[in-house]
């Protein structure tokens, strides 16, 4: 552990700033926590409704926004509904902490987080985490769908001059520079013709994910480093009502559309003919469902909520949306996935899967219950796959990505830059 102490004697406290849904949240909570073991007093700044979850860890907390319900909304409306109403309740937390003289660090997630600017103005020590892969633009590597245009004749005219002119449409970001540049006015910083300049207080960043999930290209950030995926162990062990169903049942299938999917009637309904025409148990998980025919005897068991570190070991597969850390739970657990991406970074995660050889996916929009049934059956029969999946667990299991994040935080803390100016918000 570092000994750094700021220029007043004390270590900051560190300030973790995230928007999202709780998948969004575990790893800065996991972060949290491994830094609080540590003698670093952290602060949460997130949605509403996530009180519980940061004092669980001994986080403090604060609401910056409205509560998270469904995570498949719209990129804009999620800007203009959660992250842009978060700005003005996260400079007065600011403004509350610099006038009791408090020495700040930041942890964010993105170039969208109001904490950007306020490192910016303030000079305040700024480490990105990032959890997937695709938000990195590459040329090398684009992510999915981009990089389906990487074969064939025209490939190199693609990334030479189409990638490109895509990235730089996407910088420019007119609806999004068009809410952010009015608080930096407030701020006293210029405006920004590019969404990527926010990115320049970075002291650090990182990665929570393996290099062999996402391989480092040569023009992601230079301060990038990979610590591998931030998964915490099962902090409880199954219901007895679903250990009975396994134990009766064998291994199941298990479907989850992600807490933050509120329509999810049709996925269950292929969920179940899935596992009735592969003669198998199935686990349904969403607080959304409303379960019918699960009753005594039934080969199907459903659960608002089960940790999925504590589940998966005692199953033979797993359907779900493709979120990173759902996708990073299955790999640890050493079964294979299959992923019906909708949106994110879900379509990339599953393609990523698929290259692996350790799952299957399905695009946005596409996939039924024949695909359901083809791709478990080839996937639970291929002694491959198992090996495969065997050599990527054990990589997991033996690599704490939460104490290596911390590490690293620690480093970038003891590089002094410039002191935190004193005036206010």
């Amino acid at each position: 552990m570092c000994d750094m102490e700021t220029a007043t004697g004390l270590r900051p406290k560190v300030v973790l700033a995230g928007i999202g849904t709780k998948g969004d949240l575990f790893p800065l909570l996991g972060l949290g926590q491994e830094l609080r073991r540590r003698g670093y007093a952290c602060d949460l700044l997130s949605n509403r409704g996530y009180e519980a979850l940061a004092q669980s860890r001994g986080l403090g907390f604060r609401a910056v926004t409205v509560a998270q319900t469904n995570n498949l909304v719209g990129g804009r409306e999620n800007l203009d509904g959660h992250v842009f109403p978060s700005y003005l309740p996260t400079f007065e937390y600011f403004a509350e902490q610099m006038r009791r003289g408090e020495r700040l660090a930041v942890v964010n997630l993105d170039e969208c987080s109001a904490t950007n600017m306020i490192c910016e103005r303030f000079a305040l020590p700024l480490c990105r985490v990032t959890l997937a892969p695709s938000a990195f633009r590459s040329v090398y590597c684009p992510p999915y769908p981009l990089n389906q245009k990487l074969q064939g004749a025209f490939a190199n005219t693609y990334r030479l001059y189409r990638l490109p002119q895509i990235y730089a449409r996407m910088d420019a970001a007119p609806f999004v520079l068009g809410r952010i540049n009015p608080f930096r006015e407030r701020l006293g910083l210029p405006p920004l013709a590019r969404l990527s300049d926010i990115n320049a207080p970075i002291r650090q960043r990182l990665g929570f994910f393996p290099s062999w999930f996402g391989t480092p290209q040569p023009d992601w950030p230079q301060n990038l480093r990979l610590v591998g995926f931030p998964l915490e162990a099962s902090r409880a062990g199954l219901p007895s009502e679903l250990e009975a169903f396994i134990l009766r049942e064998g291994k199941p299938l298990v479907f989850t559309p992600g807490t933050g999917v509120v329509d999810v009637e049709r996925f269950f309904a292929e969920a179940r003919a899935c596992c009735e025409r592969l003669g198998l148990p199935g686990v349904f998980l969403s607080p959304h469902y409303r379960a019918g025919g699960e009753g005594a005897g039934a080969r199907f068991f459903h659960a608002a909520f089960v940790e999925l570190g504590a589940l998966l070991k005692h199953s033979a597969l797993l359907v779900h949306h493709g979120g990173i850390g759902t996708t990073a739970r299955a790999l640890e657990a050493g079964i294979p996935q299959i992923i019906r991406s909708a949106a994110y970074d879900q379509p990339d995660n599953g393609d990523r899967v698929r290259a692996l050889g350790v799952g299957a996916f399905f695009a946005p929009g596409t996939g039924d219950v024949e695909g359901l049934v083809r791709e478990a059956g080839i996937l639970l029969a291929s002694t491959q796959v198992r090996e495969r999946l065997s050599a990527l667990s054990s990589d997991i299991r033996q690599t704490d990505a939460l104490k290596a994040a911390a590490d690293a935080f620690e480093l970038a803390l003891e590089q002094r830059g410039s002191r935190p100016r004193s005036d206010q918000l």
